[in-house]
């Protein structure tokens, strides 16, 4: 950031405002160096731009009004036949998949889906070797479909493993869905 003067958006500067009196991380009265101020400063700007929100009374996902998965596809059916998975394929790679219960028909779901708010085909995006319990409920956010509590002990217990060494790490608050935006 050190070539870049923009300026901060009201909310933006809340935001941050916010999770720095919230955050024990950083009390109040610490003195931050500039790289500090520079992280949360593009915490706060990549989080706004991906639907995602730190501040206080905002909801965690943007996403108001579920998306259906293909063309004429009914989304109340959409909703109950379908349900989300995660799998890790041959490479140790993360899968998302959307899967029929009755049909079998199944649906890939990439980054690019939280990036442009539906499903994208054919995309080569892929998750890595993790993705966050926040991004994998937006995705169900996103579409209105629920996933079982093994599916979301999966993904918390393999993010804690990829990122921090170990499937029982302590997870950071940061990188979990409020309670009540659970799709369970």
């Amino acid at each position: 950031m050190s070539d870049n003067k923009t300026l901060l958006s009201q909310g933006e500067i809340d935001a941050l405002v916010a999770f720095l009196t919230n955050s024990e991380a950083a009390p109040i009265g610490t003195v931050l160096d500039q790289s500090s101020i520079d992280k949360l400063i593009e915490l706060v700007k990549y989080n706004n731009k991906h639907g995602l929100f730190i501040g206080e009374g905002q909801q965690t996902g943007a996403y108001s009004d579920a998306v259906v998965l293909e063309k004429g596809l009914d989304l109340e059916e959409q909703k109950q036949d379908y349900e989300i998975i995660c799998r890790k394929d041959a490479r140790d790679y993360v899968e998302i998949l959307c899967v029929s219960k009755t049909g079998g028909k199944t649906y890939k779901l990439t980054p690019s889906c939280l990036l442009q708010n539906k499903r994208v085909e054919n995309d080569k995006a892929e998750w890595g070797h993790a993705i966050s319990p926040l991004h994998f409920n937006n995705l169900a956010l996103l579409f209105g479909i629920k996933y079982s509590s093994e599916t979301f002990r999966f993904v918390c217990t393999n993010f804690a493993k990829v990122m921090y060494g170990y499937e029982d790490a302590d997870i950071s608050s940061l990188y979990y869905p409020p309670e009540d935006d659970l799709e369970i």
